[in-house]
């Protein structure tokens, strides 16, 4: 049988069994076995040394095992009666806008200062290229669209930017980044505001990031055409956006349908008692926010050419990106993460 049809049928089952336990009274079960998955469906678990040699018979082995512990704990353990009332007690948003930012904003209230400066420059230094750092970011004026908890807003400034400006639906979820920036007098400005709605005037940015915000949104066409409306012609922009395919794709669409059935906020209760570091916000993340858009690579190249922009797919030297082990030719990268593992591309708008 073909590796990606078997890990799907294992999958498969898996899905159905967690769905029992959260139906027995054990969804803490539930979202330890998913936390047990989903860790190591990364290159890399740097929390346990872990590093993919071979993952598809890695992973398939690893889902078997946990699929077998779930169906144990189903014969073994008889649960107190589970009430979830007092976890839906929280007022519920208005819009799909205002769903996402609250996720976001409550996983992002929890980020240290070491997770809002230092590690936030760490990263951006191996994920974009140097030159452009070096060109289209030192000395300029750059937007950070969907700047979330703010992080990255601050790492481009540190990165040499003269002027930031980061926009994000709510102002909770980048509070802490606006006080840190403020007490240290940085050119950095926050406010609010709708990705696919600029406010802004036509070519008012040098370069724009936007990392991981328009497959969260109604429309990622909308938003790339905000990127063109915003940027200054001849300069450039950054875009990371979900890709599709894989086995890593594949268990995050299966288990967004389980915790379906869990409360956030139970949820992230469970994974607290687990000792999960705060800048560990992939699971909630991944399962919780209302819309999250896959696209093939030839569709998203087909769209960008489309809309008018020259195009450049990059991959990070973070070894623990997916895309960076397509460089690195890991064995059964293709069938583990997809044939892009991420999206990851800088854009360049003519001058005509």
């Amino acid at each position: 049988m073909d590796p990606l049809k078997r890990y799907k049928k294992y999958l498969k089952e898996f899905a159905g069994v967690c769905e029992d336990m959260i139906d027995s009274g054990m969804p803490y079960m539930a979202v330890i076995l998913n936390h047990e998955l989903f860790r190591y469906l990364y290159p890399e678990e740097p929390f346990t040394n872990f590093f993919h040699k071979d993952p598809v018979i890695f992973i398939t082995r690893h889902l078997k095992k946990l699929t077998s512990l779930a169906k144990a704990c189903l014969k073994s353990v008889k649960p107190y009666d589970m009430n979830f009332a007092k976890y839906n007690s929280l007022v519920k948003p208005d819009s799909l806008e205002e769903t996402t930012s609250v996720l976001y904003a409550d996983l992002w209230k929890r980020f240290d200062r070491k997770t809002l400066s230092g590690e936030s420059v760490r990263l951006l230094s191996t994920r974009l290229p140097k030159r452009v750092i070096r060109d289209h970011i030192k000395g300029k004026t750059v937007l950070d669209l969907g700047c979330g908890s703010g992080r990255y807003t601050i790492a481009l400034y540190k990165l040499g930017a003269k002027k930031v400006i980061g926009i994000d639906y709510r102002k909770e979820s980048y509070r802490a980044a606006q006080e840190y920036a403020k007490k240290r007098n940085l050119q950095i400005t926050f406010k609010e505001g709708d990705c696919v709605n600029l406010k802004f005037p036509s070519e008012s940015f040098d370069f724009v990031f936007c990392n991981g915000v328009l497959h969260h949104t109604k429309s990622i066409e909308n938003g790339i055409l905000q990127i063109k409306k915003v940027l200054k012609k001849g300069s450039k922009a950054f875009l990371y956006l979900y890709a599709d395919g894989g086995i890593f794709w594949d268990t995050r669409v299966a288990m967004r349908k389980i915790f379906k059935k869990i409360p956030r906020d139970y949820t992230q209760k469970v994974l607290e008692l687990i000792n999960l570091p705060p800048n560990r916000f992939i699971f909630c993340d991944s399962w919780y926010v209302p819309i999250e858009t896959h696209m093939r690579r030839n569709h998203l190249e087909d769209m960008l050419d489309r809309l008018g922009f020259d195009f450049k797919k990059i991959a990070s030297r973070n070894s623990y990106d997916l895309d960076s082990v397509q460089v690195r030719m890991v064995k059964g990268a293709k069938v583990m993460w997809g044939e892009s593992g991420e999206h990851r591309y800088i854009l360049s708008k003519s001058v005509d």
